[in-house]
């Protein structure tokens, strides 16, 4: 299993106690989980639970995990958190009758697909700009869209030109815009091709008339 360390950590403290006088013993056990707040979708990493008390800090082997959103985070027996969708999920472990929660969110991973939004089957005269720009998106393999991604649009078949932004990226809306293609000379069906690093390219049509 591909493991990653999380840039930030968070350690959670919870005291489980049934009953009592309500003040605590110096030495009541406490269950302590360390969990990363930030995954990236399509990683793995591992959570950790201790038991602690004034005499020291034991594994929690008997810990039993929870995910509240295991389609967000999916987590094992072991506490192997897995990102899948981008969200929130709380993450939580209890073990001899204590228990520990913290939230942790999902990020978009890697880019893995780069598929079209708008403008493909556009037509106009032959040497004429067209109305609309080329426009795609990128994703991670779980299906996340992704922002900051990088686009690459190429004239491929047909003579014609594409306006600047050639190379551009994903904005906050997700969409990868180019500028205005003017289509070459000759009638007839004509291409430009989208490419993304790692997500592979798309291929957009118009026909000149």
């Amino acid at each position: 299993m591909h493991l990653h360390s999380s840039l930030r950590w968070s350690f959670v403290l919870v005291v489980a106690a049934c009953g009592g006088s309500g003040s605590t013993a110096p030495d009541t056990p406490k269950l302590v989980i360390s969990v990363p707040t930030i995954i990236e979708s399509g990683t793995s990493v591992q959570a950790t639970a201790n038991v602690t008390t004034a005499s020291g800090t034991s594994p929690a082997t008997d810990a039993t995990w929870n995910s509240s959103s295991p389609t967000i985070a999916e987590i094992s027996a072991t506490g192997v958190i897995t990102g899948k969708l981008k969200g929130v999920s709380i993450i939580s472990a209890s073990s001899g009758g204590m228990s520990a929660q913290i939230t942790v969110r999902v990020d978009p991973g890697a880019p893995a697909v780069i598929i079209v939004y708008a403008g493909n089957g556009q037509s106009g005269a032959a040497a004429s700009r067209l109305g609309d720009p080329l426009c795609t998106n990128v994703k991670d393999a779980a299906g996340n869209l992704i922002v900051g991604a990088g686009v690459t649009y190429t004239v491929v078949t047909g003579g014609g030109s594409l306006a600047e932004p050639t190379s551009t990226t994903t904005g906050p809306d997700f969409i990868a815009r180019s500028g205005l293609w003017t289509l070459g000379p000759n009638p007839g069906v004509q291409t430009v091709r989208a490419e993304s690093a790692g997500a592979g390219s798309v291929t957009f049509t118009a026909t000149a008339r």
